[in-house]
């Protein structure tokens, strides 16, 4: 019986990857060597019991086929017309606003329309990518068990998300990472894509050294998804990454890449500016449901390049 796979926002930066996971698992975390004869030349899914769909808001594209906006659409129809089993959400609209600006003449808040999201959603297992953004910064290496104290609107919409996908899917995950890097289908992440830039300009950039994150290389983020999917576990799950802070993240990034990180300059988080200063993540979970250990900043970036990732 093949089983089908929405994977709404696949559009995106997590999404592409997760979809190219869930088409081809073994070429997640093959030796280049032996890639190319597992991944179909034609881009099918090697899986014959897995159908793999991507939705996009605006623009089709490789990986995303099916036509789905969040604010004005429903779910429900959207699962039944696919005959979707299981329904990864990886697009990243808690970023908006609270309430649709659009003219869909759709007037919910964010919280009802991700309360409507779910509801449409209950019948099929879920996976949710939420992030470390619902802890407010003031511990250190948080756990799945940790309480949530977001200290920003886009944490309170990832919480409101979470706590939907709680009453109403009984059979869901949700997997939090902190900072998603790397690149994603031949793509870099903006944040290392903007450093790059003003190193390949000749010019100075200044990171934080005193704010910390536990960063994800965004193909092992779609691992993580992959094995989700392919579990039963339910609750939520951190992807555990050496702390480090923005600042030595960016030069050991651009080290992998190739470049000097001397233009980058230490910077300090202001007293006057209220962000969260450490939302590293441990886990209590990961290690007995998903099998790897994720990879620090500078050897993730460097594995991309030296399989031909960045193309």
């Amino acid at each position: 019986m093949t089983e089908t796979v929405l994977v709404v926002g696949a559009s995106g930066y997590l999404g592409r990857s997760v979809v190219r996971r869930l088409r081809h698992p073994r070429d997640g975390r093959t030796d280049p060597a032996d890639r190319d004869e597992l991944v179909d030349r034609d881009g099918s899914d090697d899986r014959e019991d897995r159908r793999v769909l991507g939705t996009y808001c605006s623009e089709p594209g490789p990986t995303a086929e099916v036509a789905f906006d969040f604010w004005t659409d429903d779910a429900g129809e959207l699962v039944d017309e696919h005959d979707a089993d299981t329904v990864v959400f990886a697009a990243a609209v808690e970023y908006g606003g609270d309430a649709d600006t659009g003219e869909s003449g759709v007037d919910a808040t964010f919280a009802e329309r991700a309360e409507r999201f779910a509801e449409g959603v209950a019948d099929a297992r879920v996976v949710y990518v939420s992030s470390a953004s619902v802890f407010d910064g003031t511990g250190s290496r948080y756990t799945e068990s940790d309480p949530r104290a977001p200290r920003d609107d886009y944490g309170r919409r990832l919480i409101e998300f979470e706590d939907a996908v709680d009453d109403h899917c009984d059979d869901a995950a949700v997997l939090r990472t902190s900072y998603l890097f790397g690149f994603s289908t031949g793509r870099l992440d903006r944040r290392l894509a903007r450093t790059r830039d003003h190193l390949d300009r000749g010019e100075s950039v200044a990171y934080f050294a005193d704010m910390y994150k536990s960063p994800v290389l965004v193909t092992e983020a779609a691992d993580a998804v992959t094995a989700l999917v392919d579990g039963d576990a339910t609750g939520v799950v951190h992807v555990p990454t050496p702390r480090i802070s923005v600042y030595d993240f960016h030069c050991e990034a651009m080290r992998a890449l190739g470049y000097d990180p001397d233009p980058i300059e230490r910077d300090s988080i202001p007293a006057e500016m209220d962000v969260a200063p450490d939302t590293s993540l441990t886990s209590e979970r990961f290690d007995s449901l998903v099998d790897f250990e994720p990879s620090a900043v500078g050897e993730g970036l460097r594995s991309q390049v030296e399989s031909g990732g960045t193309e």
